[in-house]
């Protein structure tokens, strides 16, 4: 065997070795995490179809894809239908993104910054995936190079559900609307990373005051869980106020503010 041909049979061998090497399951996250993609299971879109033009997938060992954060509901069924419409039974999706809240809920005008979705309540309890665009203000605005979830991020994200909790559990009158969550005092503690995979937030209200017609006084605990560990956890205390209320309180609050702002005559 000539030298040429040894190292082509080299470069064969390392070609063999890299593909046998590439994972057959793979989590896609949105390009705001592609920094996370330097470990092999994450890849973006992007590089997912680069990566399934340089080496079609083998319909005998298909690759099965799942949606991580930063993939919404509509980039995920485009680009699912698009790979099986180009490679049939090679490419096998799994799940799908969480159903974000409607942003009113939420207190959002833009849905991109609406961060939980597939939200429920049982009693005084409530659960919510995570549920991150990859266009959400927090990670558009956030510079740090890393694999992992903004800690800001939980904290609003657990935010989010303790609102949405709130106008879900405490009904109001009829024709009336709904509580509102006034939130006087918060704790947070992180004991490990977050990364771009599915993401729980379990949460549950405790009363700390008897109730008045107008407000509830209250305190919640809410979860970050990850692949079965707990991640995070924070602790609000608030009330759960009347619009009208509260509303009533800031009018006044803010021409008091106004008044001891005004400069001396």
């Amino acid at each position: 065997m000539t030298d040429d041909q040894t190292q082509s049979s080299d470069l064969n061998d390392d070609e063999s070795l890299h593909q046998d090497d590439e994972p057959l399951h793979q989590w896609v996250v949105g390009e705001s995490f592609q920094h996370a993609s330097v470990q092999p299971d994450f890849t973006t879109a992007a590089q997912l179809r680069d990566r399934l033009r340089r080496r079609p997938p083998d319909q005998d060992n298909p690759l099965r894809i799942r949606p991580g954060l930063g993939v919404d509901d509509t980039e995920w069924s485009d680009l699912t239908s698009e790979l099986l419409k180009a490679y049939g039974a090679s490419v096998l999706p799994e799940g799908r993104p969480p159903n974000a809240v409607p942003r009113h809920s939420v207190l959002k005008h833009s849905r991109d910054n609406v961060l939980i979705g597939d939200a429920h309540v049982e009693g005084d309890a409530f659960q919510a995936q995570l549920a991150v665009v990859n266009d959400t203000e927090m990670l558009r605005d956030h510079t740090a190079d890393q694999q992992h979830v903004p800690g800001m991020l939980l904290i609003e994200a657990s935010i989010q559900l303790v609102t949405w909790a709130v106008s879900e559990i405490w009904l109001p009158p009829a024709g009336h609307p709904p509580y509102y969550a006034v939130m006087h005092a918060s704790a947070f503690e992180f004991s490990r990373f977050v990364f771009p995979l599915p993401t729980l937030l379990t949460g549950t209200f405790t009363r700390t005051g008897p109730a008045e017609d107008d407000k509830i006084p209250l305190s919640a605990e809410v979860r970050v869980r990850q692949a079965g560990q707990e991640c995070s956890r924070v602790r609000i205390d608030l009330h759960a106020f009347r619009p009208a209320l509260v509303f009533a309180i800031e009018d006044g609050q803010a021409r008091r503010t106004l008044l001891r702002a005004a400069p001396a005559a």
